[in-house]
């Protein structure tokens, strides 16, 4: 992926919609960066790019944009349509890591007992069990199905940090 200082100029990326906002947190005026590219989100349902707005969408309790043009509109999880399920925003996870990292670092579970020891795997724990993984041409997505693996701990937070007194 091409990529200066002023962000990244790779047309697939550009051309993707992505969640920058939770629509319950835009009462206030936020300057990020999305790929490299300076924006600013808010207040209210707004995204702005060299001073000029950004396509928005609301999709899944969060506003989208884009900075390209993309042929195809959000993914749709057809889950969210179940009755009994319901939406629980909890904040954002900064990730200083490429796309295609985060996919790699999702279908390679390996690598958990020795890069996120004693919460995502430990040591004693390594063998990875059979999953599948496949590029779901049709609908242009990697797929990995079946996915198993020992994990001691699901946060790095204190548990007295998640109480409620």
């Amino acid at each position: 992926m091409s990529q200066t200082s002023q962000g990244t100029k790779d047309s697939v990326a550009l051309n993707q919609w992505y969640a920058v906002a939770t629509l319950t947190d835009l009462d206030r005026m936020e300057e990020t960066k999305l790929l490299g590219h300076p924006i600013t989100i808010g207040p209210g349902k707004s995204v702005m790019h060299n001073g000029k707005p950004l396509p928005i969408r609301e999709k899944f309790e969060c506003l989208w944009t884009t900075l390209g043009a993309p042929n195809t509109e959000i993914f749709e999880i057809e889950e969210r349509f179940e009755p009994e399920r319901r939406v629980v925003t909890c904040g954002w996870v900064t990730m200083r890591a490429s796309g295609l990292r985060v996919v790699e670092n999702f279908l390679d579970m390996a690598h958990f007992p020795f890069v996120h020891t004693d919460i995502l795997g430990s040591e004693p724990h390594a063998e990875v069990p059979v999953y599948k993984s496949e590029i779901r041409r049709n609908v242009d997505e990697v797929w990995a199905t079946n996915c198993t693996f020992f994990q001691p701990q699901m946060t790095t937070a204190r548990p007295e940090a998640n109480s409620p007194n």
